[in-house]
């Protein structure tokens, strides 16, 4: 059975609040994602290299009572051709894993998909708003569940682009009290060959 530390872990790298594995099929009702609009004239040239993850806005149950446990996350990013490798670095139990995905091309700039290993739901990102030098905002979308992420290039994090941030979690019907903060320190840089997991489909 895998421990609290182990679930959140897992929770956090695709924290879209669902409370089923499968998404939901409302006939006649657009996902929640298909309003937000992507960064304009969006380059994965520009976006790709090192981003450290400041907050989450979600209504996910299980981050409202695992929150305290997260750790430090490092987010690594590459174009692929018209897609986007994506690394994700975290400890677990002390430990630094690698976790390897890759955002699909969707066919519109700055909007991804990425498909879940195992039958689980496949997941919606847009990049929605980015300086490519200071920070950046995706949303996830999973279940027809919106969650929100603010991600910087380094620390500390300026007051506007967190202003940026709580506006945009605002605009997702979250509120402040679902807002969740990620640890300054402890960030991983690097794992070895056997604490990676490697999520791209083959």
């Amino acid at each position: 059975m895998l421990s609290p530390r182990a679930v959140l872990f897992f929770t956090l790298l695709l924290t879209t609040s669902s409370l089923t594995q499968r998404a939901r099929k409302l006939s006649g009702s657009a996902s929640p994602i298909s309003t937000i609009q992507a960064q304009a004239s969006f380059s994965a040239q520009q976006f790709a290299g090192t981003w450290l993850l400041v907050a989450v806005g979600s209504a996910c149950r299980f981050l409202q009572e695992q929150g305290h446990r997260a750790e430090a996350t490092t987010l690594h990013t590459a174009p692929q051709g018209a897609a986007m490798a994506v690394s994700t670095f975290r400890k677990l139990d002390g430990i630094c894993w690698q976790v390897r995905q890759l955002f699909g091309d969707t066919g519109v700039p700055g909007r991804f998909l990425l498909q879940a290993p195992g039958g689980r739901a496949p997941v919606h990102v847009v990049v929605a708003e980015t300086d490519y030098q200071n920070f950046a905002i995706l949303y996830l979308e999973k279940a027809r569940k919106l969650s929100v992420k603010l991600y910087v290039r380094s620390l500390p994090v300026s007051d506007s682009a967190l202003d940026v941030f709580e506006q945009r979690v605002r605009g997702a019907n979250l509120t402040e009290h679902q807002i969740f903060f990620f640890p300054k320190y402890g960030f991983c840089k690097t794992t070895d060959q056997f604490h990676i997991l490697n999520e791209v489909p083959r």
